[in-house]
């Protein structure tokens, strides 16, 4: 039985800025961008930290500097300035002053020309929209991998990052996927190298690409292979030469707790295609995952309806578990929601013993489906509340009383099919977001928003 390795393993730009206020800002704490509609330009702002307000100081053609305070637009998550009068070949200087908590920063100055500045593409694109007969066939046994930016316009596809980490079995060594399809070694030393990535003064490897830099990509073999895929600023890890230290949400001195990451798992090798989308350990952002074969006979896409948006799923969220559940979605808010042994189900939490005297198992044995409990079809009967049933396999019984994994049941609602990796062995009896095919074509992974 498959269980879903999913525990986590354990970038900042530097924006030259006016000095209003502290003399730097962090390319890392936001993003932004503008979206021209007829002869109005929105300029959004998205903050990414503790941002209660941002101001904006804008110029038209060189012309007085206009300072506003910004709107912020809840449905986006963003702060907008709609700024009239924007002919083609207008051009917009602007830079923006925000908060993180009590101290305010200035940011790098932007220009944007209209009519020469794209707006960003594969924003909303759906991820069946891709004809199986136009994927590229892919030498040497490897598949065509696509990334797609399906964020709405919430971040132009210069700013949806990916980057696969893996073993390449050809040499067994640790690598990184480039844009070429090749499988790098990574090492110590690739933390230092030309081109790595800072963030509060630690060097980190830089391995990621983002959607603008290839329409498809060559996936090689490759064993234990994990897809991050992040928005508004790649992710920090560690490289060593046997292996690397990636995101830990349990560490509030992550480099990573305050930006919006999610990944995806998969193994290649001459059995075929193995991969999932997870939430074992949390949410990040939709993610649909599809798989096509060669011969045509396969195309299946897993993870969150499209239709579900990240504001969506949260609000959804708040208002469909139980209690116990809700906090799940707000200790590390805005980031993620994070599943219940990252919160308060964990040894000394409120909820710590949530499972007690349904089983002789302890709560987090039972939501990790470790420790004591290691046999997957017992792990998964408790998860679901049908242990004590002589029936463990009526999918119209799960979840039905407390105590279970309401967690899980909320990502089985809410995706396709009703296929999630809500808990380490939710693959028993086919629950699992899993893809798996012999002959596989074209990978296709879509970043919703």
């Amino acid at each position: 039985m498959r269980k879903c390795l999913s525990s986590l393993l354990v970038l900042f730009m530097l924006v030259t800025s006016f000095s209003l206020f502290n003399s730097r800002a962090e390319a890392a704490d936001y993003t932004q961008g503008v979206e021209l509609s007829g002869a109005v330009a929105t300029v959004w702002f998205k903050s990414t930290v503790n941002t209660s307000w941002v101001d904006i100081h804008y110029q038209i053609n060189g012309g007085p500097q206009q300072n506003y305070r910004m709107a912020n637009n809840s449905g986006k998550s963003r702060y907008e300035q709609a700024i009239s009068g924007i002919n083609s070949g207008s051009v917009i200087t602007y830079f923006f002053t925000y908060n993180n908590g009590t101290p305010a920063y200035d940011t790098g100055t932007f220009t944007y020309t209209a009519g020469n500045t794209p707006p960003p593409s594969n924003s909303s694109g759906s991820i069946y929209d891709i004809n199986p007969s136009t994927i590229p066939v892919a030498p040497g046994g490897s598949i065509s991998m696509k990334i797609l930016n399906g964020t709405g316009g919430a971040y132009a596809d210069n700013q949806v990052y990916w980057g696969v980490l893996g073993i390449n079995p050809a040499n067994n060594k640790w690598s990184y996927l480039d844009l070429s399809g090749n499988l790098v070694p990574i090492s110590t030393a690739l933390n230092d190298a030309p081109g790595h990535l800072t963030k509060n003064g630690i060097n980190y490897a830089n391995i990621y690409h983002t959607v603008s830099d290839a329409s498809w990509v060559n996936l090689p073999k490759i064993t234990s292979g994990r897809m991050f895929l992040s928005v508004g600023t790649p992710l920090y890890i560690k490289t060593y030469n046997d292996g690397f230290a990636g995101p830990d949400i349990n560490n509030p001195t992550d480099p990573n707790r305050n930006i919006y990451f999610d990944f995806v798992e998969f193994t290649i090798d001459n059995a075929g295609y193995h991969g999932n989308t997870t939430r074992v350990d949390g949410f990040g952002f939709p993610i649909q995952h599809r798989l096509v074969n060669q011969s045509g006979s396969y195309d299946k896409t897993v993870g969150e309806l499209e239709s579900e948006t990240r504001a969506g799923i949260f609000t959804k969220y708040q208002n469909e578990v139980p209690a116990a559940f809700k906090s799940l979605a707000t200790i590390q808010a805005p980031y993620r929601i994070v599943a219940p042994i990252h919160g308060s189900f964990a040894p000394g939490g409120a909820n710590a013993n949530y499972f007690s005297g349904y089983s002789s198992y302890s709560t987090q044995d039972i939501l990790r489906c470790d420790g004591a409990l290691t046999d997957a079809a017992t792990c998964a009967a408790i998860n679901r509340h049908v242990y004590t049933t002589s029936d463990w396999n009526t999918v119209s019984n799960y979840y039905k009383a407390a105590p279970a994994n309401f967690y899980a049941k909320f990502w089985h609602d809410h995706s396709i099919d009703r296929l999630a990796y809500g808990f380490a062995y939710d693959d028993v009896n086919g629950q699992a977001a899993y893809l798996e095919v012999g002959d596989p074509k074209g990978l296709i992974i879509r970043v919703g928003w």
